[in-house]
């Protein structure tokens, strides 16, 4: 059952309460307090506190320093915190411009879910080849020789895309970044529910993401052999060097240098663009065919862009594909009983009215 509303999760629309509860911000005041607490993202909460706690206990045992992004950190992607700020100071201004304070609540508390939950991740694939620095790359170039039919079809279609599309080394980022904005546009205007699922399965993939960084490492194909992709060969000379400078740096070096290089680790396995692409393909399609249909195109390419950029093994899009179905899983499990309890409590609210 989809639940389609405001925060409230359709049954509180703000747009049908008096002036002044519009205005409120004080929502303990104005509502009962278990309308209270259906505003507030507790499974998002619960998931990041938990992830943090997870990273702390990690870098007390290890010894490592937590870092926090720089303002440099993007500078190797070409791209600037000031976009999605933007975005996000442009949504803020829309929900309190409708006075839809109670949505902009949960925006602002499930958006500093995310960050802690990304700041983590990022943390511990930063600290992953320390943790365990078993490479398993030799084994992973093993197995794509067995696909490589599928690896010199993924450069056929890159090189394909160039003819007709010259900034196609573009696209790998732009199309991920725009199935994740669609993703989050569509859903929260169609169905709140459906969102809050969408947002809980990528900080899912995120979370088992980083811990997977742990379990058999790999830096990547590129090492054996440039891809097709100039952009992304650009970018892997950049983490590669960042890498190798942990390695002989260590502790030391994560200290000073990981602010600017948390975005630049690399880890192939399980392949993270594919596992979160999939949770937004999955979703769309299931709540919003016209957007999934527009996703497939952006899906297949991001797959095969994974390995003709050499980023990753072929093994590493089937894990990460395998990611995206525990985390769907969960997700559900996690929500049915919300849902279970909306449809009675919409239940009991429409029984005196059908009486």
């Amino acid at each position: 059952m989809c639940f389609c509303a405001n925060l409230t999760e359709a049954h509180y629309s703000m747009s049908a309460q008096p002036a002044e509860k519009l205005k409120a911000w004080n929502f303990s005041k104005k509502l009962p307090r278990h309308e209270v607490f259906s505003i507030i993202p507790l499974a998002e909460i619960t998931l990041a506190t938990t992830f943090l706690t997870v990273g702390i206990l990690i870098s007390f045992a290890f010894g490592f320093d937590f870092s926090f992004p720089s303002s440099k950190a993007l500078d190797f992607t070409g791209m600037s915190y000031s976009v999605p700020l933007s975005l996000i100071s442009l949504l803020g201004f829309y929900l309190i411009w409708k006075k839809q304070t109670m949505r902009l609540a949960y925006y602002v508390t499930a958006a500093a879910a995310y960050a802690i939950i990304l700041t983590t991740h990022f943390n511990i694939k930063l600290w992953s080849s320390l943790i365990n620095p078993n490479l398993w790359d030799s084994f992973y170039w093993k197995s794509d020789q067995m696909f490589r039919p599928l690896i010199e079809t993924s450069f056929f279609i890159h090189r394909e895309i160039e003819k007709l599309f010259q900034s196609v080394d573009h696209l790998y980022l732009f199309a991920f970044l725009a199935m994740f904005a669609g993703s989050i546009i569509v859903h929260s205007m169609q169905c709140f529910m459906v969102f809050r699922k969408v947002l809980f399965s990528a900080m899912l993939v995120h979370v088992l993401g980083g811990l997977s960084y742990l379990a058999m490492p790999a830096v990547g194909p590129f090492i054996y052999e440039p891809g097709v992709n100039a952009l992304e060969t650009a970018r892997q000379e950049h983490m590669y060097g960042g890498y190798r400078a942990l390695l002989a740096g260590g502790r030391p070096w994560i200290s000073s240098q990981g602010s600017q290089f948390m975005f630049a680790a690399v880890a192939a396995m399980p392949s993270l663009h594919v596992a979160s692409s999939a949770v937004f393909v999955h979703y769309a399609w299931q709540h919003a065919r016209w957007l999934g249909m527009l996703y497939l195109p952006l899906f297949t390419f991001i797959m095969f862009e994974a390995m003709a950029t050499r980023w990753h093994y072929a093994i590493d899009l089937a894990a990460g594909l395998a990611l995206t179905a525990v985390a769907i899983a969960v997700t559900a499990a996690v929500f049915r009983p919300i849902e279970t309890h909306q449809t009675m409590r919409n239940n009991r609210r429409e029984a005196p009215a059908s009486a």
